[in-house]
């Protein structure tokens, strides 16, 4: 029996933010992932991130900063599936709650196929400075199906 799972992206929001125009590694290396559930990547990139998830449970993205002033709201989890790939949800894309803290949740689909599948997908997420100035930004990790 599986469990819901919480993913979180932690973001050196001041860093990403100061940048004028970063580049996939820049917004990389200023982010982290981690989940409740052993998530892990192993070669350390955040494109080899693995969560596991389960069948016809959730799974909530939540964005963090330690950064004062700053807050990361995830806007959108795409899923495109690639040849190989199978898209874990019912969605293409599902969208976040909103806001500056927005966050997003999605029930893995009850289907005894996508067991032992990949799912390479895209975090699409907002860094919002004082006020209500934001920039976005996306990440590409993956997800596995546990039954």
């Amino acid at each position: 029996m599986g469990k819901k799972v919480v993913i979180a992206l932690t973001v050196q929001a001041s860093s990403l933010y100061a940048m004028s125009n970063p580049s996939q590694k820049d917004i990389d290396s200023t982010c982290s992932l981690s989940d409740d559930n052993s998530g892990r990547s192993s070669n350390g990139t955040l494109k080899d991130f693995l969560s596991n998830v389960y069948l016809n449970q959730d799974v909530r993205w939540i964005g963090l900063t330690n950064d004062n002033g700053y807050s990361v709201a995830i806007d959108s989890i795409f899923n495109e599936p690639e040849s190989r790939d199978m898209n874990f949800f019912d969605v293409t894309t599902i969208y976040g709650s909103g806001g500056r803290s927005g966050n997003a949740t999605a029930k893995v689909k009850n289907d005894s196929n996508l067991v032992h599948k990949i799912d390479k997908y895209t975090i699409n997420f907002s860094v919002y400075a004082d006020g209500n100035s934001s920039k976005s930004f996306h990440i590409d990790p993956k997800l596995a199906a546990n039954p």
